[in-house]
């Protein structure tokens, strides 16, 4: 999760914080069913081919989220029969919207739409638009509705008896309108109440009162309502009854559906906005442990350069590869530089397999991906406190249970790991887990400093023969003409550009002595800031 940054790539393709633990869930339960995977993407073509179904669709949303709200009838429990029936009229009629706004939406694209999954919608919509049932409804909806909103407002007079105590309440008038209190009377002024303003409806007490304790004179006054209304409540809910059982569940399980659709449309459309380019992944079998890509790049970094940079083509500025994981379970043994893209591109391979087993197109100009089964990823970690194992420890437990559960259709990428020991150690161990890795079967990518190991990829592949191939790749550098001495590594100009070769032979002391501020320069550096801040340089003590 941390280590391909699903979190940051789930909130990219949500289009609402509600959608995004469901949007977590699609992408880390990795679908291998082929064909499922082919519906998903071609579903996720039609939208991209046509940009306004994306916008059409989410206008559809809302009445989704209204219908989902109003089959909820929790907060309908123990209520009375009126209110009932006011709830399933208003439930129908989101409905009968929910279907007008889909079939709107699937006519005006109908000649656009080749998905079978698109399609299949369009068929179920139309057969519920144009079923007898519906048109039943929707001509009857309005008639019910008029009769509901018949009782808008009631107005109640109330006897008192000689000591002022209420003593009796009888129903005066039933309105279609809201209650408002038009003007004082004489006694109102004289006894100093102040009625409601002329815009407001109703009465502030009372319904106070009515919101507190669903009273018994709330109970009391929906009896009596009932008892009023009882030959036109029965007309309604009889009419009501030949569609209480009228499936809804159909449109609100659309939502999370629709939303992942237009999620994803959007996310595409931002990188290609920026100038990269996207593709429909062509799935390959499982069995054949495929995945080519040309000139992929890393949709986090990308997505970073966005935000910072709206509005700029950034085709130029983010380096893409060409990766090819040729068929049987290669391994590559990444070297290069540090701050030379090898963990970009170790993520890129992550992230693509994600996007694809989600049906989502991915950042190249071309792919074709086989599904697995696992993605196990091992980035080195800095040391954690109050451990017992240290970090050898802890990597090693970790790469124990990867053995425990990767089969030939999985996918390892490890970064940096096993670099906690001494370089002679790390090589040891290194090269055991990568033979357990060609044992295996499965495709990786191991990025690494260790180039002993890389250097050794054909006596490995000698010493374990099998299908599963060890490839030495390299992370490119440029380097100056006339400083081609071994330790000149730092002024060295990243390309970022990885591919086949044996490792570099120039050292990389350097590089990973900057990285951590203590080359002579940094520390000439650090101390002249010591002494101009104190004045002199503190002598150790003891």
């Amino acid at each position: 999760m941390t280590d391909l940054g699903i979190d940051h790539l789930m909130r990219a393709l949500s289009i609402d914080s509600r959608y995004n633990d469901a949007t977590r869930e699609l992408l880390v339960n990795l679908c291998n069913d082929e064909e499922v995977l082919r519906y998903r993407l071609d579903v996720l073509d039609d939208f991209y081919r046509s940009p306004g179904l994306a916008a059409e669709f989410e206008r559809v949303l809302p009445l989704i989220r209204k219908l989902d709200s109003f089959k909820d009838r929790r907060n309908l429990l123990n209520a009375d029969h009126l209110r009932n029936i006011s709830w399933r009229s208003g439930t129908l009629e989101i409905y009968v919207q929910c279907i007008d706004s889909l079939k709107n939406t699937m006519d005006r694209y109908a000649d656009k739409i080749v998905s079978a999954g698109l399609r299949r919608l369009q068929t179920q919509v139309n057969d519920i638009a144009g079923s007898e049932t519906f048109t039943a409804l929707k001509k009857e909806l309005p008639e019910f509705r008029r009769a509901m909103d018949s009782i808008s407002s009631v107005t109640i007079g109330v006897n008192l008896d000689p000591e002022l105590k209420p003593a009796e309440a009888v129903f005066l008038t039933v309105e279609p309108k809201p209650f408002t209190k038009k003007k004082s009377s004489l006694l109102s002024n004289l006894l100093g109440l102040k009625l409601t303003p002329d815009d407001s409806q109703g009465v502030p007490l009372y319904q106070n009162i009515m919101k507190i304790n669903n009273s018994a004179l709330e109970q009391a006054l929906m009896k009596c309502l009932e008892e009023v209304f009882q030959s036109s409540i029965l007309s309604i809910d009889q009419a009501l009854q030949k569609y209480v059982h009228y499936q809804t569940d159909f449109i609100t399980a659309l939502e999370f559906d629709l939303a992942f659709f237009i999620g994803a449309h959007r996310f595409l459309s931002k990188l290609t906005k920026a100038g990269f380019t996207v593709c429909k992944p062509k799935p390959a079998p499982a069995g054949e442990r495929v995945f080519r890509t040309d000139h992929l790049v890393d949709v986090i970094l990308c997505n970073g350069f966005i935000q910072q940079l709206p509005d700029t083509n950034l085709n130029r500025t983010v380096i893409g590869n060409a990766i090819e994981f040729p068929p049987g379970g290669s391994i590559f043994i990444l070297t290069g530089p540090n701050q030379g893209g090898k963990t970009t591109y170790t993520r890129s391979i992550g992230i693509a397999q994600l996007l694809f087993q989600a049906g989502i197109f991915v950042p190249s100009n071309e792919a074709e991906i086989s599904p697995v089964d696992w993605i196990f990823t091992h980035f080195c970690e800095e040391e954690k406190p109050n451990t017992n194992n240290g970090r050898l420890g802890d990597e090693s437990m970790k790469l124990a249970e990867i053995f425990k559960q990767a089969t030939e259709q999985s996918l390892l990428l490890l970064n940096e790991s096993l670099s906690s020991t001494s370089p002679r150690d790390s090589y040891f161990l290194a090269r055991d887990v990568i033979k357990g890795i060609k044992l295996i079967g499965c495709r990786a990518v191991f990025a690494t400093h260790i180039l002993e190991l890389a250097a050794k990829c054909d006596e490995i592949n000698e010493e374990l023969p099998g299908e599963s191939k060890l490839i030495s790749m390299v992370a490119c550098v440029d380097v100056p003409e006339g400083d081609k001495v071994a330790h000149s590594i730092a002024s060295a100009k990243r390309t970022f550009k990885i591919v086949p070769g044996p490792p570099s032979q120039m050292s990389f002391a350097k590089d990973i002595a900057r990285k951590y501020g203590i080359s002579f320069e940094q520390i000439v550096e650090t101390l002249g800031q010591r002494k101009q801040e104190t004045g002199k340089l503190e002598q150790p003590v003891g």
